[in-house]
């Protein structure tokens, strides 16, 4: 049986390794520097765009791979081999940068936010940090969770009306936002801060954009080197026994473990709640009955 409550489109949150084609797209106006059959790298500048006083802004490709397709005055399609990183909610649309985190130590009131770069930030983002990275020229920023109250102040919308895909007059976000866990204050799951961590530096591209009618998840592209080999996707993503899988909600949310057993029937997993259910035994040794719908497979 397949779990519920959050479908990913590759099967798992985290692909380490996938052929992929994505549409890099331009901001109106930017002129595009590629042509068909180019290789491009995840740093490479593909296009420009007008800046202040003339003096032009690159646009990264954000992806290494071959350019497919060229839409003039629109974007480059891009196809390559990226490890996927897939978040539960987010905002904004696309852009490109380095990989960066703030300095530690120093208040977020003041700390310094490079230019241009995606902010890696391992804990609940607050509102005065999404202004300030905005602010700063920061184009996106990647964490576990935000409150939603602060992620609608900061998006100005009703995010239900953002995820929903309805008709909105807010403005486009100033910033691309991915959340890994989803809304409140879930921590960063370690091996994902991990996976992210060494790769800082490194330019990678991010998609704010989240439609789970439509099961569009936001996703951070790091690229890989050619000749890595690449795994059929959508991956695997049965719950069987011996599967490794996260807890998605309730109050053990964020709790990773392995399934020990699939129930044939239907168990009641809280007051009153009788549903497909597993035996799982979680990091720490304990075991427990979750509901099929509160897990995602994510090996």
């Amino acid at each position: 049986m397949v779990a519920a409550a959050l479908e990913f489109p590759l099967g798992r949150p985290y692909v380490p390794a996938a052929t992929l084609r994505r549409l890099r797209t331009f901001p109106p106006g930017a002129t595009t520097l590629v042509s068909v059959g180019a290789q491009v790298r995840a740093d490479q500048p593909i296009a420009e765009l007008a800046g202040a006083g003339g003096a032009p802004l690159p646009v990264l490709a954000g992806m290494a791979g071959a350019v497919v397709g060229v839409a003039v005055g629109h974007g480059v399609a891009i196809e390559g081999t990226a490890a996927v990183l897939q978040g539960v909610v987010g905002i904004g649309g696309q852009v490109a940068g380095p990989l960066a985190m703030l300095a530690r130590g120093e208040s977020l009131a003041v700390v310094p936010i490079p230019r241009g770069a995606i902010i890696l930030f391992p804990q609940q983002v607050p509102l005065m940090l999404l202004q300030r990275a905005a602010a700063a020229g920061a184009v996106g920023v990647v964490a576990p969770c935000a409150s939603v109250r602060e992620l609608e102040a900061f998006a100005r919308a009703d995010l239900s009306v953002l995820l929903d895909g309805l008709p909105t007059t807010a403005p486009p976000s100033p910033l691309s936002v991915l959340l890994t866990e989803g809304l409140g204050s879930a921590a960063m799951a370690r091996s994902t801060y991990q996976l992210l961590a060494e790769r800082l530096g490194d330019t990678v591209l991010l998609s704010g954009a989240t439609e789970p009618r439509r099961n569009i998840r936001p996703e951070v592209l790091l690229s890989l080197p050619a000749g890595v080999a690449a795994a059929p996707i959508p991956l695997d993503c049965r719950l069987t026994e011996g599967a490794r899988v996260a807890v998605a909600t309730g109050p053990g949310r964020g709790a990773r473990g392995e399934v020990l057993h699939v129930f044939a029937r239907q168990q009641f997993t809280g007051p009153g709640v009788l549903a497909p259910a597993a035996n799982i035994r979680l990091e720490d040794g304990s075991q427990v009955t979750l509901p099929l719908h509160a897990l995602d497979r994510v090996e």
